[in-house]
This record gives C-alpha cells, sequence and structure tokens, in this order.
C-alpha cells in the first residue's frame, strides 16, 4: 500500500500583506499530481488546511479544488482539523467532501474509538487509521485545573488525557490491517521551522506528547503541527512532512516536501521524501545603511526571484524618509523592510531585547511612552497575550 501524507496547507496565509494562497493552491496542484503519478492509494492530510478559523473564498476553492483533482483520480483521502482551522467549520461540510471519497475529523468524539476510519483500497486491502484533531491542551485541561496547578502539573495533565486518546485509538487498529495513526500535536523532541510566529512553538514551555506514548501498534504515525519535515519516532515510525510552502521569513532556505509512505500489513513502513517545486523562495537580506543598493543589486544579478525582507541596519533612532522607496525601486518583490539597530547601540543594555517576553517588551515600550505601566494594563496585557497563545495553537 502507498500513502502520501502532507500537512499544514495554511491556506489563505498572509505574509506582510502579501497573500500566499496562489503558491499554496499551486503547490496543491502539484500534490494532487503526484498522488496520481506516484500511485497513492490514499492520501492522509494531518490538519492546518487553513490558516485562520474564517478563511477567504480563494482559500476555500484552493482546498477544495484539491480534493476533487483526488476525487478526479479516484484517491480517497483523510484529514483532521488543526488547530488554525474552526473544527466547527470543518465539520459542517463533513457530509460533501464524504461524497468525494475524503473523510474529515474535526472534532473528538466521547468515545476516541468514534475517530478511527477505514479505507478499502483498489487492491483489496483495509487502511485503519486512528484520526486524533488537534486537542486544546485548555479543553483537556479544565480550567479550575488550570487554577489550582502550577505548569508542571498542567502539563503532565495534558500528557495523560492525550495518552488516553491514543491508547484508545490504537485498540481500534484490525488485524490483518495496514494501521496507521494521525495527530496535529507536538511530540517532545521536535524542531520547530524558526518561523517569525515562534511564540506558538515555544516548545521549552509548550504541551507536548512523549513519543512513547504513541501506540506501538502503529506502523506509521502522520504528524502535523510543525513546519520543519523530520521524523521524531523511530517506533513506532513517526514524521512530519512539514508545510507545503516556506510560509515565512523563518522557514526561508527550507526544501519543502510531502511523504510517501510504502507499507505492507504487519511490516514496517517505509517514507520516501518527495520534494515540492511549488512556491517563491523567501530570503532576509541583511544591509548597512549606506550599501543597499549595492547588497540589493548583487541579489538581482544573482537571479532571485522570490520574496525578500530586506532588514537595514542603521543607528539607533536614526530618521530615514524615502529608504522604502529606495528599496523597492530596485527590488518590487520587496515585502517588508525593517530597521535594526547596529551593533554597537546593542551593546547598550538598556537597548537589548533577546531573552525578553513579550510582558517585558510591552513594559519597556509604555515606559518610553507614557512612564510606569499601571497594574490594570499589565493585567489586561497578559489576559490578552495568554487568550491569543491560544487561539494559535
Amino acid at each position: 500500500m502507498r500513502v502520501l501524507h502532507t500537512a499544514d496547507f495554511h491556506a489563505g496565509r498572509l505574509l506582510k500583506g502579501f497573500d500566499r494562497t496562489p503558491e499554496i493552491h499551486d503547490a496543491l496542484i502539484e500534490i494532487a499530481g503526484l498522488a496520481r503519478s506516484e500511485g497513492a492509494d490514499a492520501v492522509l492530510v494531518s490538519g492546518d488546511l487553513f490558516d485562520t478559523a474564517n478563511p477567504s473564498a480563494g482559500a476555500e476553492a484552493a482546498v477544495f479544488d484539491f480534493f476533487l483533482r483526488l476525487r478526479d483520480a479516484g484517491i480517497p483521502g483523510i484529514v483532521i482539523a488543526g488547530n488554525h482551522d474552526s473544527a466547527a467549520r470543518l465539520d459542517s461540510v463533513a457530509g460533501l467532501l464524504g461524497w468525494v471519497g475524503i473523510q474529515v475529523v474535526a472534532q473528538p468524539t466521547p468515545d476516541p474509538l468514534g475517530m478511527v476510519r477505514r479505507i478499502e483500497t483498489r487492491g483489496g486491502e483495509t487502511l485503519t487509521v486512528g484520526a486524533l484533531p488537534y486537542l486544546s491542551e485548555r479543553r483537556l485541561v479544565k480550567a479550575a485545573e488550570l487554577l489550582q496547578q502550577d505548569l508542571g502539573g498542567q502539563r503532565q495533565k495534558y500528557r495523560e488525557y492525550m495518552g488516553f486518546f491514543l491508547r484508545r485509538l490504537g485498540e481500534g487498529f484490525g488485524a490483518g490491517h495496514v494501521n496507521m495513526l494521525m495527530a496535529h500535536t507536538t511530540i517532545d523532541g521536535a524542531v520547530p521551522s524558526g518561523s517569525e510566529r515562534t511564540f506558538q512553538l515555544d516548545l521549552t514551555n509548550a504541551y507536548t506528547v512523549s513519543g512513547l506514548q504513541l501506540p506501538p501498534g502503529a506502523q506509521y504515525v502522520a504528524l502535523g503541527h510543525i513546519h520543519k519535515p523530520q521524523t521524531v519516532s523511530e517506533a513506532p515510525l513517526g514524521c512530519y512532512p512539514g508545510s507545503i510552502i516556506q510560509l515565512d521569513f523563518g522557514e526561508a532556505g527550507e526544501k519543502k516536501q510531502v511523504n510517501l509512505v510504502e507499507v505492507f500489513a504487519g511490516q514496517p513502513a517505509r517514507v520516501e521524501a518527495i520534494p515540492l517545486a511549488s512556491g517563491r523562495e523567501l530570503r532576509s537580506v541583511r544591509v548597512e545603511l549606506d550599501t543597499v543598493e549595492q547588497k540589493l543589486e548583487a541579489v538581482k544579478r544573482q537571479g532571485f526571484n522570490g520574496l525578500l525582507r530586506v532588514v537595514v541596519q542603521a543607528p539607533s533612532g536614526t530618521a530615514l524618509p524615502g529608504l522604502k522607496d529606495r528599496v523597492l525601486k530596485l527590488m518590487p518583490d520587496v515585502l517588508s523592510v525593517e530597521l535594526e539597530a547596529t551593533q554597537q547601540d546593542l551593546v547598550a543594555p538598556e537597548l537589548r531585547r533577546e531573552g525578553l517576553s513579550l510582558l517585558e517588551l510591552f513594559e519597556r515600550y509604555w515606559q518610553e511612552k507614557r512612564g510606569t505601566l499601571p497594574d490594570d494594563v499589565r493585567g489586561a496585557f497578559q489576559e490578552a497575550d495568554l487568550r491569543t497563545r491560544e487561539e494559535l495553537r
């Protein structure tokens, strides 16, 4: 049996206001073509189909076109919701997607065995998948327990609850079937891509699952959530295929892929990473103020046709009217022009930002603008920060 595993489309992603959906659509067309050309018996999508809970019409069109292409190729699929998806929204179209051969597991069921899905392949084999959509720690660790426990206790409780779901899903595996697990979560030891949204994947403070908790009967664990392709478990074999294009500048330089899993019932799986060609390359260029034109001309001579972020190093407090126009005149595909304090300025402790929390950065900003930060404003900021972290997980 050949199963194509992909994840983290993030259709509808805006980067510095630039819509990446056409590139994502191109990648999805490429993936559907690979599913056909590689003879895939099924496709697994491990969450984050969309970038927001309320995606644009263009984002929905791109994703649904992908499913229609799989239907036309006669390839069934299974999809789970990720933390960026609206589980209720995906649930609402599950019946329609079922008509084109796509089974959707968007929300947990009271009995985890209700999240087990099966596909009868063209070769007469059965693929059984324990499909676990994203589960917020706030849903698993009740609000009362969050107030009563320290962070370490909350993480442990989260692991215990996740372990329950994983064990029960493993109990749904079938003898003589190809058995797989799908999940949108963070496994211990996973390496983030260095995305700009690093606070989403602060793995020091994240709620994570141990690879030892994965059901041993799974021949392959199809993971989503981490954008950097990697293998995080050997027994059972668990892999993140990563995002399908370089979604932001933190992913610049990463090679994107899908995983083609070849497996027979009762035997170890073999994974082949198939590179993807779609999506524009992202690059960050750091230049000194007096070398802006020379550096950008050098980039143009290299034939770079991707999307750029230009970071200009200048003395702190420097006003540079017209800088963005200078940059765009040379490189129209620059998405962002940012100022960065020179190294000499960063020597001053009061200008350093590395290692500061969001609250500390906000306190510094408030101090510079208005003086001492009031307690009620500090509390409101902490509450908003916590709510934002929850929504983005």
